[in-house]
Formats: C-alpha cells, structure tokens, sequence
C-alpha cells in the first residue's frame, strides 16, 4: 500500500511540474504563482547579440542578451534583456551598454531594454506586412536619464536572403501613459521615436 500511494504521489508531483512551465504567449491570468514562463520554442535566440542601425552620422546600436528560468517574485521567466548606445552627429548621447556587464544585473534589474511579451500583427504597432502567425516582441525601454517615461522597444526579426546579414527592425513606441515630474521635464526620449533597420553584427 505504501508503494502505491509513493507512486501516486511521484507521478502527480511529475504531472504538476510539467503542467507549471507554460509558453510566452499564455495569458497572464492563467497561471499559478511559481509557474516557468518558457521561450519553449527559442524564438528570443534570434534576436541575441548586437545589432546596429547606422544613418549618416547617426548610430543606434542594441545589445541583447537572453535570460533563463529567472524568478520575480511571482513566477520564473525566458526574457531578453539588454542595453544601447545612440550616437547623433558623431556625438554619444546616451549608452547603458556598461549595465550589462554590471555583476549585480544577473536578474536584469537595472537593464534598459527588457521582456518577452508576444506582440500580434494588428496590435499597436500594427504590421500589415507581417505573415500570418509572425511573432514580434515587446520589450520595456527606458532611458536612465528619463525613466518617467513609459516606451517600448518592438522587434520583428525579418527573413533574410543567402548572403545577406541578418536583419530586424526595432521600433520605438511611447506608451502614452507617463506624469512628468515638472514642467520643464522632458516629455521625450534622448533617441528619437521611430522604427529602426538593425543589422547583425
């Protein structure tokens, strides 16, 4: 009788486990505190490394790195996490790139760049070029300097031809919900709003 209850008892605990790691577009309500939110299919991979969107004089370049089975609190989490550098007219002015490399930043706490939400075609920013079931990602952005702002970053990674280095475009969005500290803050980033053609590097 004790082998039998022990048995039930592994295999439930196996079965609860395995019910507990759910994919990155599971809605958010539907899972219990301590659940795995996993990038099942490593659709963040993609996105990892450095990417850089050069105009002229102007260069925006993006790190991203990809976090795995971190715990917030609440449940574990696949995210990207990352940090920029924008350089306007020959002139830096802003790069968190240094966070990165911050020991203290394992869970990415103080990056700029961060999340793993599955964004749909016809959600804001609309993609009318998209193809069916294509998967952008919507990631927190932030600039150190402004932190009151509330942006995101969206990155749809684009199919490349033989030859060619990959390719994918970040667009930086405001999210329209932000109280500015006074009336002299600033009531926009230090880059510029807009989509980006990044190249791997």
């Amino acid at each position: 009788m004790k082998n039998i209850l022990f048995t039930i008892l592994i295999v439930f605990t196996f079965i609860s486990c395995k019910a507990q790691i759910v994919p990155l577009d599971a809605s958010y309500w539907e899972y219990p505190q301590g659940t795995y939110i996993k990038d099942t299919f490593n659709e963040m991979d993609k996105f990892v490394g450095t990417w850089q969107y050069t105009q002229g004089t102007d260069t925006l370049t993006i790190v991203l790195q990809k976090k795995i089975h971190i715990y917030n609190g609440e449940y574990y989490e696949d995210f990207l996490n990352g940090g920029y550098r924008y350089v306007s007219n020959g002139v830096e002015i802003v790069n968190t790139l240094s966070l990165l490399n911050d020991l203290t930043n394992v869970n990415g706490d103080n990056s700029k760049i961060q999340g793993g939400l599955i964004l749909p075609n016809d959600m804001y920013p609309i993609c009318n070029d998209c193809i069916p079931n294509e998967r952008r990602f919507k990631l927190y952005f932030s600039d150190p300097e402004r932190n009151y702002l509330s942006s995101s970053l969206v990155l749809r990674y684009l199919p490349q031809s033989l030859g060619e280095p990959e390719k994918m475009t970040a667009t930086l969005i405001d999210n329209d919900s932000v109280m500015i500290p006074d009336e002299n803050s600033p009531t926009t980033l230090r880059v510029p709003y807009g989509e980006y053609l990044m190249v791997k590097q």
